[in-house]
């Protein structure tokens, strides 16, 4: 994608770090950005950054676990934009702990907002952009954890290898 004017960026994980950086990039490239998040004051912080450069932006408040809320999201957004030409699934968190003293749900959540909110949001865009027949791209972040060990982090581990498949 050589031209990004104009382009619709859903972004998950959009209210903070790699996620808001990529939503004032794309804000500046005259891109059209569905901002996705959890965290509905930061996002709306990132909501009001581009904007603020003239982009034409949603914020919608998702839940990227449930993937019902993904979902509905992504309708959202093609009722807005009518389309949706690039996807960058940022969504990610991190805990602490010891393999055996990490509770069970918390690698569960680990999991799903790391990778099954991108199987979520792939299962059902790449559809979406094979039947627009435009060439949509999809950058799915990962971390090098799931190459490089840090003591501690194993559940990140994890969910880092598997983003990165």
């Amino acid at each position: 994608m050589k031209d990004f004017k104009d382009k619709v960026m859903f972004i998950t994980g959009a209210a903070h770090g790699f996620g808001r950086v990529i939503a004032e990039e794309g804000a500046k490239r005259g891109m059209k950005l569905a901002l996705v998040d959890i965290d509905k004051p930061a996002l709306n912080e990132t909501y009001q950054i581009v904007v603020a450069t003239g982009a034409d932006a949603v914020m919608i408040p998702t839940d990227v676990t449930k993937e019902d809320e993904v979902n509905a999201a992504i309708d959202q957004t093609l009722q807005t934009f009518k389309q949706i030409d690039l996807l960058i699934n940022d969504a990610g968190i991190a805990l602490p702990g010891r393999m055996w003293e990490l509770p069970t749900r918390d690698w569960e959540w680990i999991m799903h907002v790391n990778v099954m909110s991108q199987v979520y949001a792939m299962k059902r865009i790449i559809p979406i952009m094979m039947a627009q027949k435009t060439h949509g791209a999809i950058l799915n972040v990962a971390s090098i954890a799931g190459l490089v060990d840090t003591p501690g982090m194993p559940a990140y581990h994890a969910a880092s290898l598997l983003a990165s498949v």
